[in-house]
């Protein structure tokens, strides 16, 4: 790390500071791998000349970027919070083009005749950020605890009363996800709340954090030998670290690659 850089690795050798992780969405796993990034990391440094606070009409923090297209969209991102945030208090705003919980929504004014009950951001109650583009596009982000929804909204503006239309032809690989984020944000709109049972959780929530805790203990400089010893004991004890089918040993090895590939492209992968 550079003296910059002050994330800190969390203890891998307890498993209380990843029970968090049992209740995140897939971009809530993709964020977890992308701030172990050191790259990332540094990017995010020099990317924060790039936004600058618009405005602040609590709930709703106005956020400006000076680019359509900012520095962190190499890294499939608008724009985000400190990476040194986990996915309880981060803001991570993603492409939409990559992410398919984003909801895709146009924004017309509250005069056009439209069967589209208005929109008034002010009724919700619910702490959001407002990510605006020079080219007019807007990007909302609700955050309840440590639930997430994101809206990417073409047309008109949303701080001002809108009715808001879905696309309502949508590519199979999309429309589920798409139709998962429309009945959360209806049912924020209702309640002012975003709940655990609207969120999709990740695929394979107990592998991910297994293998993010491996990849943390990895970056802390632990040996393979060593992990394998804390977090696999009793199999380490019955054939210890050079058993002659070396079934640890590959177990090991793969997380470590796995957790390094999820945290230098393959999150994308959690995304979709």
């Amino acid at each position: 790390m550079s003296e910059q850089d002050d994330f800190v690795v969390p203890d891998w050798l307890t498993d209380k500071p990843y029970t968090y992780t049992e209740r995140l969405s897939g971009p809530q796993w993709a964020w977890e791998f992308l701030r172990r990034n050191v790259e990332f990391r540094a990017d995010w440094r020099k990317a924060q000349l790039e936004y600058g606070l618009s405005g602040y009409d609590p709930p709703v923090t106005m956020m400006m970027s000076q680019y359509d297209t900012p520095m962190l969209s190499k890294w499939g991102l608008l724009y985000c919070t400190t990476p040194n945030d986990d996915s309880r208090m981060a803001g991570a705003f993603w492409n939409p083009g990559l992410c398919s919980t984003v909801l895709r929504l146009q924004g017309f004014p509250v005069t056009a005749e439209i069967a589209a009950a208005p929109f008034v951001i002010d009724d919700l109650k619910c702490p959001s950020i407002l990510l605006e583009f020079p080219n007019q596009s807007q990007h909302l982000l609700f955050m309840d605890e440590a639930r997430r929804l994101q809206l990417a909204i073409e047309g008109a503006d949303v701080m001002r009363p809108v009715r808001l239309l879905v696309e309502g032809t949508l590519e199979k690989e999309l429309a589920a996800a798409q139709l998962r984020s429309l009945r959360c944000f209806n049912d924020l709109r209702i309640s002012g709340r975003l709940y655990d049972s609207h969120i999709e959780r990740g695929r394979g929530p107990e592998r991910l954090h297994l293998v993010l805790r491996i990849l943390d203990a990895h970056l802390s400089g632990a040996t393979r030998d060593e992990i394998a010893r804390k977090l696999f004991a009793d199999e380490y004890l019955d054939e210890g670290w050079s058993g002659a089918n070396q079934l640890l040993r590959d177990r090991v090895r793969r997380a470590i690659y796995r957790g390094r590939a999820l945290m230098r492209k393959a999150y994308r992968t959690l995304l979709a």
